[in-house]
């Protein structure tokens, strides 16, 4: 196992901003963290997932074409509020009780995924292991290709613009 640094520096709220608010559908690279709730017999591990890859900034969700083929085929309803938090800078970020987060597209990128607990870069099934069954099920099945991704700003590792 590779040991990996956990003490990696978020960007600043104005950093975030200004990388994103560039214009619209701009492809960044973005890198983030979450940190995920053990299992209570192993309430002493820090898990963290840390994420890279690109994405799309400045759309609107209700412009997306999986959006509108969506309520077109009758799949969907028509796009609502958001379901929490309101907008502070539309359609780039959201307030929620006291946190900031930006809202980004997913692109065709496969995004690239390290694991760690406490500190050490495992594999998926092993930090799996570390979660409740609910959790570690969730983390383990399939999932469909997410609409957009909300992140918490203080998680966001670093911004790179994408240049075609």
């Amino acid at each position: 196992m590779t040991n990996t640094n956990t003490n990696i520096q978020s960007l600043t709220a104005s950093e975030i901003l200004s990388n994103f608010f560039k214009g619209k559908g701009q492809f960044m690279r973005v890198a983030w963290k979450s940190n995920e709730k053990p299992a209570a017999s192993y309430k002493d591990v820090v898990l963290e997932k840390r994420t890279t890859t690109i994405v799309r900034s400045g759309v609107e969700f209700k412009n997306l074409s999986s959006v509108k083929a969506g309520i077109e085929s009758g799949e969907r309803g028509e796009v609502q509020e958001l379901p929490w938090g309101e907008w502070v800078q539309y359609p780039h970020l959201i307030k929620h009780k006291d946190s900031y987060y930006c809202r980004v597209y997913p692109t065709d990128s496969i995004p690239v995924v390290k694991y760690l607990a406490s500190g050490e870069e495992v594999d998926k099934e092993k930090y799996a292991s570390y979660l409740t069954p609910s959790s570690a099920q969730k983390l383990l099945g399939e999932k469909e290709k997410p609409e957009c991704f909300t992140i918490k700003m203080e998680n966001i590792i670093s911004t790179e613009e994408v240049i075609n």
